[in-house]
């Protein structure tokens, strides 16, 4: 059984590594802000549109209730309400973004009924392994007193961890799934000659930008339940999941900057894509994925 001040560390490190996933997401917001109000909000609404705010403030707005909830007093029923609620928003969340995605897919696939059924079996079957994964979960409630340390802290058994983290990797075999039928499409788009400069090299860039960071937000996230504390168990699940819904609104944000069908594109006009071209000073802040955040100085 770890001490009184083992328990208060990991804690500690918990609400550093949740509140440092949660800033990540409302950055994002910031910098990319000009672009969501040129491409998006100035535009004629479309589901696309509407998806991308749903999936963008319902992220933002989850983020902030867990967030401030997390440092509140509660009682070890009340705690143990609030575990459920986080886990719901991180598995919905996740959810939202697999579905996103594979529209994205389909719309590639030019609309193949084949294509959707596979994809949807896919979702179905990983759907249940979550669902069977987090049921009947034991969480212990934090012993550390409210003059130590303030909020909800939930410390994960290893059996639960171990369900928990199955969940996890369901939801990345379904992401990998996703990405490898992005690259085989592209592949055979090459291979036919169809496929020079227009959306479906864009789909590959971005694609597998995001399968990259994500599958490494979540795999460092899925290791925490194996290897880490009790206290620190699933502790990059909130990073995980705000990489997960920055990664896709970076590619919606693209989608729409080149054409109003946005998520249901298949061709571009790459003349039109400031990122693409020679970009002025004044739409750095719309350049693809995360190059924004690592080549701009936030203190100049």
């Amino acid at each position: 059984m770890d001490s009184s001040a083992d328990i208060a560390e990991q804690i500690f490190i918990h609400q550093c590594l949740q509140v440092f996933g949660f800033s990540f997401l409302v950055w994002d917001h910031i910098i990319s802000l000009e672009a969501e109000v040129r491409y998006i909000w100035a535009k004629a609404k479309s589901r696309s549109a509407c998806m991308f705010f749903f999936l963008r403030y319902f992220a933002l707005l989850g983020n902030i209730s867990v967030n401030t909830l997390s440092f509140l007093n509660m009682s070890p029923q009340s705690c143990e309400d609030y575990g459920v609620y986080r886990e719901f928003l991180l598995v919905f969340t996740q959810t939202v973004v697999c579905g996103i995605l594979t529209l994205r897919i389909y719309a590639l696939y030019q609309c193949k009924k084949k294509v959707l059924i596979l994809m949807c079996v896919s979702a179905c079957m990983m759907s249940s392994f979550v669902v069977w994964f987090l049921i009947n979960q034991k969480s212990t409630v934090s012993p550390v007193g409210s003059g130590t340390m303030v909020g909800c802290h939930l410390g994960t058994s290893h059996s639960t961890a171990i369900r928990i983290a199955s969940a996890w990797e369901a939801l990345f075999l379904y992401d990998t799934t996703l990405f490898l039928l992005t690259l085989i499409k592209t592949y055979r788009s090459r291979r036919q000659g169809v496929l020079k400069i227009d959306l479906l090299s864009l789909i590959l860039r971005d694609g597998s930008i995001y399968f990259a960071l994500m599958a490494l937000a979540n795999l460092s996230n899925i290791l925490t339940f194996y290897f880490a504390p009790l206290y620190l168990r699933g502790g990059l699940s909130t990073f995980a999941t705000c990489v997960s819904v920055t990664m896709m609104s970076r590619l919606m944000l693209n989608l729409h900057e080149s054409t109003d069908e946005g998520l249901y594109s298949t061709t571009v006009n790459f003349d039109t894509m400031i990122f693409v071209t020679n970009p002025p000073a004044s739409a750095e802040v719309v350049s693809f994925a995360f190059s924004t955040i690592f080549e701009e100085d936030p203190w100049q």
